[in-house]
């Protein structure tokens, strides 16, 4: 007998990423002044310590904020509340906090061109989220109009 792998499963698996993620982010914030010191000790490039740390605590913060409506979102999914306005809002945030992050990386790339990759990225994904939560979007507006229909 073979399992088969289900959505409730899925959904168990992706808030335990979340928490993960979570976790990550916590020990980031005591980890960046190292990664910082690490960095300019084997990059070879002039010394940017305080603007690497400046930008990694900022994203810190918007991985953060991101995180924790990801949570948010997976909480209603699992109550069964898909197309609902929370979702669309928790989906709005999440995709600015892609954009803070690509603002951040922007700013960081005029030291180190490596950043617009991360830019680039975070940006594509600010852009995937903003079209999902115009798909959620539309969809509440139908459910709605088709509660309210005979």
């Amino acid at each position: 007998m073979s399992k088969q792998w289900k959505p409730t499963h899925s959904l168990f698996l992706s808030r335990i990423l979340v928490m993960a993620v979570f976790g990550l982010l916590i020990a980031l914030l005591f980890c960046i002044p190292l990664i910082t010191e690490w960095y300019d000790s084997v990059s070879g490039q002039e010394p940017i310590a305080l603007v690497l740390n400046i930008s990694l605590y900022l994203s810190d913060a918007a991985g953060f904020a991101a995180a924790f409506f990801l949570h948010r979102l997976l909480g209603n999914i699992r109550k069964q509340e898909i197309f609902v306005d929370a979702n669309v809002t928790c989906l709005r945030v999440i995709s600015w906090c892609c954009f803070g992050l690509a603002l951040i990386f922007f700013a960081l790339g005029f030291w180190r061109s490596l950043a617009w990759m991360i830019t680039f990225a975070a940006a594509f994904f600010g852009l995937i989220m903003r079209v999902l939560k115009n798909v959620f979007q539309l969809a509440v507006e139908m459910r709605k109009e088709n509660d309210y229909t005979i």
